[in-house]
This record gives structure tokens, C-alpha cells and sequence, in this order.
């Protein structure tokens, strides 16, 4: 199934209030409007100010979003992205990944 972007805001939104998340973008396939069947959800997930700081903590959130969507996803931090680039292709990872976000989910 290809999800709407509609689609994708329902069934994503009960995630982010169970953790907190102050906000989640889409990239990617779904977000160029390319996804097919087989198309992971690639989410950009702000996590600041959350008790969201283990990995096991991120680790259920990942869990759990994938169990939301029933689709393979990939889970990147903003505050991932906002470190200084280590590999010269990061930095072109980083503008493709802001131009293309669509948002999703921000807390209220």
C-alpha cells in the first residue's frame, strides 16, 4: 500500500504525543511523491526537550512507528542533522533532506 500524505499524518500522530515529539517531517520517495509498494517512510523526528535521549528509548519509537505504518521505516533526528557534516556527502545528505521535508506533525 502507498499511503497518502493525509494517511500518513493519522496514523503517525498518536505515536509522536505517546513520545513527545515536538515535530515529524517526511523525506524521501513519499515526500517526492515517488513511493511505491515497496517504499520505506523516511521520517526526520525532533526530539528536543523529550526524555527521548537512549537509544532504547529511540529504539521503541522506531518500533512503534513502524507498527503504526505496518512499512519498513527510516528515522533520522534533527538534532542528527545538525551536527558538523564528518563526510564531505553529508552536507549534499543534509540540503536534499531540508528541501524535500514535508511536514507532518507539530506539537500543539
Amino acid at each position: 500500500m502507498v499511503y497518502t500524505t493525509q494517511e500518513l499524518r493519522r496514523r503517525i500522530e498518536p505515536v509522536a504525543r505517546k513520545y513527545g515529539l515536538r515535530a515529524v517531517y517526511l523525506f524521501g520517495s513519499y515526500a517526492r511523491n515517488e513511493a511505491t509498494e515497496d517504499s520505506d517512510v523516511d521520517l526526520i523526528v525532533d526530539t528536543s526537550g523529550t526524555a527521548l535521549k537512549s537509544l532504547l528509548t529511540l529504539g521503541a519509537l522506531y518500533c512503534d512507528l513502524e507498527e503504526a505504518l505496518e512499512k519498513r521505516v527510516d528515522l533520522i533526528t534533527v538534532s542528527s542533522l545538525e551536527q558538523p557534516a564528518q563526510m564531505p556527502h553529508e552536507e549534499n545528505f543534509r540540503e536534499t533532506v531540508w528541501k524535500e521535508k514535508v511536514n507532518l506533525y507539530v506539537a500543539a
